[in-house]
């Protein structure tokens, strides 16, 4: 503060680019030194001068002044800079940092907005009011380029169009191949708007409902009340369809302001998901679990339960969900039936062990971006390591394949959520091995039921 003072006084500066300049030399300075710890601590601090620079500029949004088309190139962007921006003037991202599964990455993915990242001095490089072809495919920009180029790309731009128009007109279809294999193609779904989406594209249900983001956007610990009119809405939008809901997944790496979580070390290997449920159990785990029973006496639904490690942790699950119903019962719902319980395969203990499930879950999904980070000692968010996700596939893929050969031989389904369930390089397996549905971005849908319908 003395430091900020000082320059205003000094050079005349004014309080948020004061504020700015002296913020920056300390996370700078944090982040010269040679200790992982202290290292970190940048981290957290360029997030309070985030929220301060917020308070002193009248919270005014510098993404919300992309009025006009434009790509946007940054170090980095935060998923909810890019929920901000117009979507009609937001025609692609490009950024020096991120990773292919992290979160921003998964939003541009499900928005339909084309995102290279890793593109070193790319901010240094381009300047505003630069013409720039973003090729997403080819991973390659060209900058302010020659006309033929331009002209090249309109006509493919044009192309696309056309083919994502009948990919849409036929994604209310089945997706079955030629061989008469049936593959359910789902929808990721985290908000009302995208439920719309997945109606739009031809989703054959929600196949991972991320209540985590009725936490995230609430500033108060939203109730049961009020999770079951969220959740109900959302749902009505494909009544008929069957749905799977996860269980509240955030912790100390999403943060709320109610909860008094603690920074961690490690926080995608600590108190986060259910473990942080049945910390705040009366709070934040049992009014979910209610509002889930209350959902499935008007709807199709399934229980996803995240972050299991264990036996131990489905039974712990397990017992609270007939605890409530139970309890519900006594006050007059009458739930008669649970729906099914299941749970996501996305730690490596799980995955390796099977049988130490079968009998207790009646359903699996896998969380490939999860799984792959666990199995590679790689952050998903790192841009350092992010590259060593990919090269893990094939573990992932011997991972399922071994599972489902136990699984699915006793008649319990396996369903895929993560990054992988959209990549066409692997869809055929996918299917030899009988997974039974993939789950995905709406705008995803009709793309990969069209490949699915030219398989053999």
């Amino acid at each position: 503060m003395d430091q900020t003072r000082d320059l205003i006084k000094k050079q005349n500066f004014n309080a948020a680019y004061s504020y700015y300049q002296v913020t920056r030399n300390f996370i700078s300075e944090l982040e010269s030194l040679d200790d992982e710890y202290l290292n970190r601590r940048a981290e957290d601090l360029k997030m309070l001068s985030d929220m301060v620079l917020k308070s002193l500029l009248g919270d005014e949004k510098v993404t919300s002044k992309v009025n006009n088309p434009s790509i946007v190139i940054a170090e980095k962007i935060d998923p909810s800079q890019i929920a901000e921006i117009n979507q009609t003037n937001l025609l692609g991202i490009i950024t020096t940092e991120g990773g292919v599964t992290d979160h921003s990455s998964i939003i541009a993915k499900a928005l339909g907005i084309p995102y290279m990242l890793g593109v070193k001095n790319v901010v240094n490089i381009v300047r505003n009011g630069d013409k720039i072809i973003l090729d997403s495919k080819n991973k390659c920009i060209h900058i302010n380029p020659e006309k033929e180029i331009s002209q090249k790309f309109e006509k493919e731009i044009l192309k696309e169009k056309s083919i994502n128009k009948n990919q849409l007109i036929k994604s209310k279809y089945e997706a079955i191949t030629n061989s008469g294999k049936k593959v359910d193609i789902m929808a990721n779904v985290g908000s009302l708007d995208d439920a719309v989406q997945a109606k739009r594209f031809g989703a054959d249900g929600i196949g991972l409902l991320r209540t985590e983001l009725c936490f995230l956007e609430s500033y108060k610990m939203p109730d049961e009340k009020s999770q079951l009119e969220l959740y109900s809405k959302i749902l009505n939008n494909l009544p008929e369809k069957t749905h799977t809901l996860r269980l509240i997944d955030f912790g100390s790496d999403k943060k709320v302001s109610y909860l008094p979580l603690q920074n961690e070390e490690n926080p995608a290997l600590g108190q986060r998901a259910l473990r942080l449920g049945f910390s705040y159990y009366d709070t934040l785990l049992k009014p979910q679990i209610r509002a889930f029973l209350k959902l499935s006496k008007d709807f199709n639904i399934k229980i996803l339960c995240p972050m299991i490690t264990n036996s131990n942790d489905l039974d712990k699950i397990i017992t609270a969900i007939h605890k409530e119903q139970k309890e519900l019962n006594q006050q007059g719902e009458v739930i008669e039936k649970l729906p099914p319980i299941g749970i996501m395969v996305e730690v490596p203990n799980v995955a390796l062990n099977p049988n130490d499930f079968i009998s207790k879950a009646d359903f699996f999904s896998f969380g490939t971006n999860d799984l792959a980070q666990f199995l590679m000692a790689a952050d998903r968010t790192n841009k350092n390591v992010s590259h060593y996700i990919e090269s893990g596939n094939q573990s992932v893929l011997k991972l399922i394949r071994n599972f489902a050969l136990e699984v699915i031989s006793k008649k319990k389904e396996i369903s895929i959520c993560g990054e992988l369930a959209s990549n066409i390089n692997y869809l055929n397996e996918f299917i030899d091995i009988g997974i039974s549905s993939l789950s995905m971005p709406p705008m995803l849908i009709p793309k990969i039921k069209e490949e699915i319908r030219s398989l053999k």
